[in-house]
């Protein structure tokens, strides 16, 4: 009993020494994302610090007075001084007590000839001594010499009941103050408010990262579905030579991490076995919304079946944004628009990779009504002639979470490959995007890990993985798929697709 309560002591632990590593990493990679965002942050507290106090900043002006106290008879003039301990801490505790009696104050308004005290007083007595500091802080430099000197002269006259006859004996006479104590620092105001900005960033990154319910984890994953994960596919960062011409994310650049190129094929390799033992054909590749890098697996994994001697077809089916021609490196061409509305046929639209046993469909004009164009009977009909044509069929669709469009096309498909993006898209909206596509006769194969990160990789890939591709990263948008898949799309070598 006492063994299995300290193994489940010892799992507890691991688990929160797991979730604080990726507390971590999250704020770290959150820092990376926004950490112009942090700059900003602690420009605005410290300026606006400097600002609050410069603005509040009201001068205060302090006179003192340092002198000791004799006892004694005043008529005769002998007086005494405090050496013992006894009569230094009555001294001590009375001064103070006697300076904010009302008696002693409304003495000192009636000789200052006012109705309010401009200033403050405070005692302070050296332990163990009769050596007495008074000080006044006014926002008046005149009034505050005034009212140290005032109320040295009825001190000894208020406090007679008390300590008997006094007589105070100068060591540092009262002065009228020239400039202000209270100095406003610059340098101090900026510091204290870039503090307060540093502390506020990493309060709002624990806070974003606690809260952020993303997937981190396959243990997380276990949590929306019981599918298993396929790959983690690390995360590249390519670094290009030429601004004008930035490599793509391709299986086929033996530039590219071999470690990536490994994780692909390792990918490529459990889905053909799976698609084997299912006699499948047709594979939808979708992901819970854009930004995922699902078109660019898409395409990697419909080459890296091409190079294992296989016949593919590869669909562009994101009819409302048609980039894989673009990605890929094709010409403007013609895709499933033109195929249902009967304008062009198989031939004409169909267009094979050059020097690969790979075949690619798509457009370059977005459809107006896609679901119109997906819900045709020409498509059905087409992908089971293709069924008979081709060994597999990958087909690139939109989001699932975002449009019906995945839903319209698992209903012809056979399996499905789901693309998570490692820390990006929330838990729940995950989960919406497995429901939308429940329900079918498509079966789920499982699902990838897009961009995993090396501190979490759990395939030993090292730091290359898969960057910002997909919609709006490279070879989606702004970069073509040229040196990707050099052998048959490369625009700057041949610029032809046969």
């Amino acid at each position: 009993m006492e063994e299995r309560k300290r193994n489940m002591t010892e799992t507890t632990e691991d688990e929160m020494e797991i979730d604080l590593v990726l507390l971590f990493h999250t704020m770290w990679r959150s820092f990376l994302k926004m950490w112009w965002l942090f700059l900003i942050l602690i420009a605005v507290c410290a300026g606006g610090f400097l600002a609050f106090q410069s603005i509040r900043y009201e001068p205060l002006y302090a006179s003192t007075a340092t002198f000791t106290v004799g006892t004694g008879d005043g008529e005769s003039g002998s007086y005494s001084f405090y050496y013992n301990a006894s009569t230094a801490d009555q001294l001590s505790k009375t001064f103070p007590y006697i300076l904010n009696s009302s008696y002693f104050r409304s003495v000192l308004l009636e000789r200052l000839g006012t109705d309010t005290l401009n200033g403050t007083i405070t005692a302070q007595t050296i332990e163990n001594s009769n050596v007495v500091t008074m000080r006044v802080e006014s926002p008046s430099a005149e009034d505050a010499h005034s009212i140290l000197v005032t109320a040295l002269e009825i001190y000894p006259e208020t406090a007679r009941f008390v300590l008997g006859d006094i007589q105070f004996s100068y060591l540092n006479e009262p002065e009228t103050p020239q400039q202000p104590f209270n100095h406003i620092s610059p340098l101090r105001c900026l510091v204290m408010g870039g503090a307060a900005g540093v502390f506020l960033g990493l309060a709002f990154l624990g806070l974003t990262a606690l809260f952020r319910r993303t997937v981190r984890s396959t243990e997380e994953m276990k949590k929306i579905t019981s599918l298993r994960c396929l790959a983690s596919v690390p995360y590249v960062r390519m670094k290009a030579r030429n601004a004008k011409k930035v490599r793509p994310l391709s299986v086929t650049d033996r530039r590219i991490s071999y470690g990536y190129r490994e994780s692909i094929r390792a990918l490529q390799t459990r889905i053909e076995k799976a698609m084997k033992k299912e006699d499948s054909r047709i594979l939808l590749v979708t992901s819970t919304s854009s930004g995922e890098g699902k078109s660019t697996l898409a395409a990697n994994l419909a080459e890296m079946f091409a190079m294992r001697g296989n016949r593919v077809l590869l669909i562009d089916g994101d009819l409302r944004k048609q980039t894989d021609g673009q990605m890929l490196g094709a010409k403007r061409g013609d895709g499933l628009i033109e195929l249902v509305h009967g304008k062009k046929t198989e031939e004409e639209v169909l267009r094979k990779m050059k020097g690969s046993s790979m075949w690619f469909l798509g457009g370059s004009r977005p459809a107006k009504n896609p679901v119109s164009v997906l819900s045709s009977g020409k498509l059905p009909a087409f992908l089971k002639n293709m069924r008979e044509k081709m060994d597999y069929i990958v087909i690139d669709t939109p989001p699932c979470g975002m449009f019906q469009d995945a839903g319209i096309f698992a209903e012809y498909a056979d399996s499905i490959l789901y693309v998570v993006k490692y820390d990006s898209v929330p838990q729940r909206e995950i989960r919406a995007g497995f429901s939308s596509l429940g329900g079918r006769n498509t079966s789920f194969l499982g699902y990838v890990f897009n961009e995993y990160p090396e501190s979490a990789s759990e395939y030993g890939y090292g730091r290359y993985g898969y960057g910002n591709y997909g919609y709006g990263g490279y070879g989606y948008r702004r970069y073509g798929y040229g040196h990707g898949y050099g052998s048959y799309g490369e625009r700057e070598r041949s610029g032809e697709t046969e």
